[in-house]
């Protein structure tokens, strides 16, 4: 079985897109909402809410939460350990370079430590920030946050999304560091204008994850699938080259 464990699938008719375009090998997907419901991407990434009046009903897609670190914390805890509790959600996602916080900040090692109660993952968007608007800061995105989390939360398990890119190496020290951290791989691998750019990129990424397994060879069995896919022009076609 494959599992998709980073999408943006928000709606029936992304949903039979992605089917499509996956040829039925993905059975099962973790569908990911925004901080904010007034997302600007295209196609508009829903809040919490939003996506669980489509996930509730799809019985072969999971829904993730997400706390908007502007807002009110308490509430937002308190609906999301409801969530939890009712295993509507399976793990928090949060944006730091978006919201500009770093991950081991006490709002965070409180969100860390709900996710643990209920044994659920807490995620980050690690890295590159997808930003039109240029308000997006990479200092807050860096892995290397992720290691004082990992030991402050020790009981709760850590993703870090799109393998921290550009920064693998360091993510790949991360994740050999604590045994609590993980890693997908999704949004990694994109199509650029032409064939041999996009063949280009292949050659290049599968380099550079030969580099972070020779150093880091403990992290193999924590690296998890993922695509970010989020509509029709996801190339979900280049994703298998590099499983």
């Amino acid at each position: 079985m494959i599992i998709d464990i980073h999408t943006h699938v928000c709606n029936k008719k992304i949903w039979k897109e992605y089917q499509k375009e996956s040829g039925g090998a993905v059975e099962k997907i973790i569908a990911i909402p925004y901080f904010d419901k007034n997302s600007q991407d295209i196609p508009r990434i829903p809040d919490v809410e939003e996506l669980l009046e489509f996930t509730d009903s799809e019985p072969s897609i999971f829904s993730l939460g997400s706390i908007n670190m502007d807002s009110d914390l308490e509430s937002q805890l308190a609906r999301h350990e409801e969530l939890l509790r009712e295993d509507r959600i399976v793990g928090i996602k949060l944006y730091t370079g978006y919201q500009y916080f770093y991950p081991h900040d006490e709002k965070v090692i409180r969100i860390g430590k709900l996710c643990g109660k209920y044994k659920r993952p807490l995620i980050f968007h690690i890295g590159d920030c997808f930003d039109p608007e240029d308000r997006a800061i990479l200092k807050y995105a860096h892995p290397i946050h992720i290691d004082d989390l990992a030991k402050l939360c020790p009981e709760t398990n850590i993703v870090i999304s799109h393998f921290g890119f550009p920064y693998f190496l360091e993510t790949g020290n991360v994740v050999a560091s604590n045994e609590n951290v993980y890693v997908d791989i999704s949004a990694v691998m994109v199509e650029f204008d032409t064939p041999e750019a996009t063949r280009k990129l292949q050659e290049q990424y599968r380099d550079d994850l030969r580099r972070v397994f020779t150093y880091f060879p403990i992290i193999k069995n924590r690296v998890m699938f993922g695509t970010d896919f989020a509509g029709e022009n996801t190339p979900l076609k280049f994703v298998q080259p590099y499983i």
